[in-house]
């Protein structure tokens, strides 16, 4: 059976100016609608643009249209700008500016769920050297970061559900658990993006306090105690934005 190449993608919406992961990497390629093909065209001349339906709309039903259309992919989103690797000795630089190596890394990380037979895999979204572990660099009980993983295409096993707007890392961490018991999280290196709430395009027109809320209460339901509120309100930004994150969670699975 023909098995497709992994390719590295980059779902974005209404930010053809401002598409800062196709620096971080080789050869990516941005989907967008089709309506917005031409405006992405003229603004990234250096990229392929693969295009979807316009009545796909919202980021989760991309991701449901890119896994069927792609078979093996790495999103990046859009307003990705940093990788870093958190087991850098102590006084050296952890970001990593070779696009070349970022994108070994991702390939490297993709062979190993191909062997290990995972269909979900990505990094951690934990932002700092002083957080690594050095004894547990990979892991089958941590969920992936949103703005960075990947799948090997499989029916039933990566899907995401499109009642959700929001926190649809979430689902696919525990709906992968759950289908397979395992995903596949590479803990030595980590994605950064742009502050959530002030970068204009993408998900913002859909996120606000209610947004989450609804989010959270529809994964919890379908997941039950794995999914654990984290205090009171959450710094998500800076400025003005500091308290727009009213509810915050984690996820602890039981297996």
């Amino acid at each position: 059976m023909f098995v497709k190449p992994l390719r590295i993608v980059i779902p974005s919406h209404k930010r053809h100016d401002r598409v800062f992961a196709k620096y971080l990497v080789t050869d990516p390629i941005i989907c967008v609608a089709e309506s917005q093909k031409d405006l992405y065209k003229r603004f990234n001349p250096d990229c392929e643009i693969v295009t979807h339906p316009d009545d796909v709309v919202g980021l989760i039903p991309k991701r449901n249209w890119m896994a069927r259309h792609f078979g093996n992919l790495f999103m990046l989103d859009d307003d990705v700008h940093t990788c870093k690797y958190l087991a850098a000795d102590y006084g050296d630089c952890s970001v990593i500016k070779d696009r070349e190596k970022v994108t070994r890394i991702i390939h490297e990380l993709y062979d190993l769920a191909e062997v290990l037979d995972v269909h979900v895999f990505g990094f951690t979204n934990r932002t700092t050297p002083m957080m690594y572990e050095e004894n547990a660099w990979l892991s089958f009980s941590k969920m992936i970061t949103g703005c960075s993983y990947g799948v090997r295409y499989k029916k039933g096993v990566t899907w995401w559900n499109e009642d959700l707007k929001l926190k649809e890392d979430f689902w696919i961490s525990c709906f992968a658990k759950f289908k397979e018991r395992r995903i596949l999280t590479d803990l030595r290196y980590s994605f950064s993006q742009k502050d959530t709430f002030v970068n204009p395009g993408g998900l913002s027109a859909f996120r606000n306090v209610e947004e989450e809320r609804r989010s959270i209460l529809l994964i919890r339901k379908h997941f039950g105690e794995c999914i654990q509120m984290k205090g009171g309100a959450c710094n998500n930004g800076k400025g003005s934005t500091k308290q727009m994150v009213e509810y915050n969670i984690s996820v602890k699975f039981p297996f």
